[in-house]
């Protein structure tokens, strides 16, 4: 939707009294102006009779005489006894400025100017090309174009102030969680901000309202924010086992996202605690959320496709680009005998072979491969064991004669 608004006669400036030599010699008021604009002409000389020409089709006779021009540029004449004068030209202006109702700040904005005649058009100094002009949008004030000193109503836009929301704090049940929101520009209005409620495990949908100040658009955003219960372990269920899978799932843990912490929750949490250097308990507490909100995806030691098995850690990392693309529990030798070194694929197997489920073979019979049991310690004969419900993920990201990494 958009809004035109035309200058208001108030608004005019009218030119002086313009002289035009000839013969007779014509005396013009206000030869320039909005339109409709009254001109007065008077002719200075004695005659028999005066014959107007006002140059839009119109005529009219007489010393004095007065016309109502519309938009145009207009070249009246006057004839007496004395012969053709040419009175000064009039310039009759119609001026209409179009605008976006709405616009974000600091956004760019396309204004629109009409003129009649065709004469420059401008607004703040700036000239409106072929009836366009981009300007940013970076407060209320009116805009207004100007053509040869005639002004167009102000055109307001109504602008729609940028709102920032963010959450301070640990959001698990009993804990305080603090609501941060500011608008750009800060003079744009006041914020009603909510409190959050951290009674209960719950998805707590927070809104922030603006209230505007003349001239700006109200805003407000909605925020989503799990409240989780901050101990869980085998068996729970609910919106804070989602919650935990999701936030293992983005940071590259491997896991199922189903809302039920079971075997595959209770090695991706294994895995993080060792990966972060925590107590490795399986179980989750205030202090796991906590650094779980904060932690970011571990980096490889290695660039390129390959996988790694950190048997300090007592995890693997499947690597692609150089970045670890999933991050999996395993169990090493319990003598510490998975040798390490850099060492290439060269025999896979799919399902079993022997008790060893989708096993991919990396050094004589050292391979990577499925088990019932994948404890968060070293536990093997010496292969790298990891969980079963993962192991066919595995086994097709390890490629013939891909690298395995394994490393203290």
């Amino acid at each position: 939707m958009r809004r035109i608004l035309v200058f208001a006669a108030a608004a005019l400036v009218f030119a002086p009294a313009a002289h035009a030599s000839g013969p007779c010699g014509v005396t013009v008021t206000a030869n320039r102006g909005a339109a409709p604009l009254v001109v007065t002409f008077t002719a200075s000389c004695s005659s028999g009779s005066y014959q107007w020409k006002f140059g839009d089709g119109e005529e009219g006779a007489g010393q004095s005489v007065q016309h109502v021009y519309g938009a145009g540029a207009w070249y009246p004449t006057l004839t007496t006894d004395l012969g053709s004068d040419a009175a000064a030209p009039v310039t009759a202006i119609s001026l209409s400025l179009t605008a976006p109702t709405r616009a974000r700040y600091g956004r760019w904005v396309t204004l629109r100017a009409h003129v009649t005649p065709r004469v420059p058009v401008t607004l703040r100094g700036r000239r409106f090309i072929a009836g366009k002009l981009r300007v940013r949008v970076l407060g209320t004030a009116p805009w207004a174009a100007e053509a040869l000193g005639i002004r167009s109503n102000p055109v307001r836009i109504l602008v729609q102030p940028k709102l920032v929301v963010r959450t301070v704090g640990n959001p698990t049940v009993g804990s305080r969680v603090r609501v941060i929101a500011a608008l750009h520009p800060a003079s744009a209005g006041t914020l009603a901000v909510p409190r959050v409620d951290t009674r209960r495990a719950h998805v707590a949908h927070v809104t922030v309202t603006s209230r505007p100040a003349r001239g700006w658009a109200r805003v407000s955003r909605t925020v989503a924010l799990t409240i989780v219960q901050p101990n869980l372990a085998l068996g729970a269920q609910g919106p804070s086992v989602w919650e935990l899978e999701r936030q293992l799932a983005a940071l590259h843990y491997a896991v199922q996202v189903n809302g039920s912490f079971g075997d595959d929750d209770l090695e991706a949490v294994y895995a993080f605690q060792k990966v972060e250097s925590l107590a490795r308990t399986g179980t989750v507490d205030a202090a796991l959320w906590s650094r779980l909100s904060r932690a970011r995806t571990p980096s490889p030691r290695y660039g390129g496709d390959h996988v790694e098995v950190d048997k300090t850690r007592q995890v693997l990392f499947v690597v692609r680009g150089g970045r670890v693309a999933l991050i999996v529990a395993v169990s090493t030798g319990a003598t510490g005998n998975t040798p390490l070194g850099v060492w290439r694929v060269y025999r896979k197997v799919q399902g079993f072979d022997w008790v060893l489920y989708y096993p991919s073979y990396f050094l004589r019979g050292f391979a990577v491969h499925g088990y019932p049991d994948v404890p968060p310690y070293p536990a093997s004969h010496g292969c790298v064991r990891i969980p079963m419900w993962v192991a066919q993920t595995v086994y097709a990201e390890i490629a013939y004669e891909s690298a395995i990494y394994v490393y203290l």
